[in-house]
């Protein structure tokens, strides 16, 4: 299939807008690969978990009841709970998702991660959807994340105790990050607060993954309460933009 020059330049752009989080995705994925070391995973049994499974939070999680000795029912219940999340994500994108063929948006919903849905969503409100720009930031994405792992998994054997490097807050930099250019409104912020705070009080309460669901659920219902915003049409022909110019 010939590839347009358009797909390719967007191929590349989605690649380089996803540099400035690589460089986080990289520092997470060691400290996951570091924790599952010391939590008896193999090195390519750790690689093989963030190729396939591929959500930070549940991975995490699951490193530590692992440790714990936990049921293997139990790590499977807890990874749905804490990616309940992408439901509402993927109801928000819906919308520019639209012009892409079913086996297209079944193929990019595996790699619907936070940063990822922030990172495209602030595009498609500017531009139109184009699914070479959601590869280009996919895969550079998980390749980190990937690449992180293994490097994790290795470096792991001479470091004892990865938690002491302080390299977790790399995570919360990225997310205050992302969320900066999320915050254009007052009622965003308000939002942005109230949730916040919610989902840190559900969490002292609920079961593990349950409090990003409750806070998720309240965001989406004050999003549906009072839409601020409209997915911005554009002067582009969509035929120019289906599906047909996937990478």
């Amino acid at each position: 299939m010939k590839v347009s020059q358009h797909s390719v330049q967007s191929l590349k752009q989605g690649v380089w807008d996803a540099l400035p989080l690589m460089a986080s995705y990289i520092l997470s994925g060691v400290i996951f690969g570091m924790m599952a070391l010391a939590a008896g995973l193999t090195t390519w049994d750790s690689v093989a978990m963030s190729f396939f499974v591929y959500t930070g939070a549940a991975q995490y999680s699951a490193i530590a009841m692992i440790t714990e000795n936990t049921g293997m029912w139990a790590i499977i219940i807890t990874t749905c709970l804490l990616n309940t999340r992408h439901f509402l994500m993927a109801l928000s994108v819906s919308p520019y998702y639209q012009r892409f063929s079913s086996g297209q948006i079944n193929a990019l919903a595996f790699y619907m991660t936070d940063e990822q849905y922030a990172l495209t969503l602030n595009r498609f409100r500017h531009q139109p959807p184009d699914v070479s720009y959601i590869v280009g930031v996919s895969l550079a994405l998980h390749f980190c994340w990937v690449m992180g792992t293994w490097l994790g998994a290795v470096a792991g054997q001479w470091i004892p105790d990865p938690e002491a490097l302080g390299l977790g807050f790399s995570y919360i930099a990225m997310f205050i990050a992302l969320s900066y250019f999320q915050l254009t409104s007052l009622s965003r912020i308000l939002t942005f607060v109230l949730c916040g705070g919610l989902a840190v009080g559900v969490a002292m309460i609920l079961p593990n993954g349950v409090h990003l669901l409750v806070a998720g659920l309240v965001a989406f219902a004050i999003g549906y309460a009072l839409p601020s915003d409209q997915v911005e049409e554009t002067n582009v022909d969509p035929k120019s933009t289906q599906g047909a110019e996937s990478a």
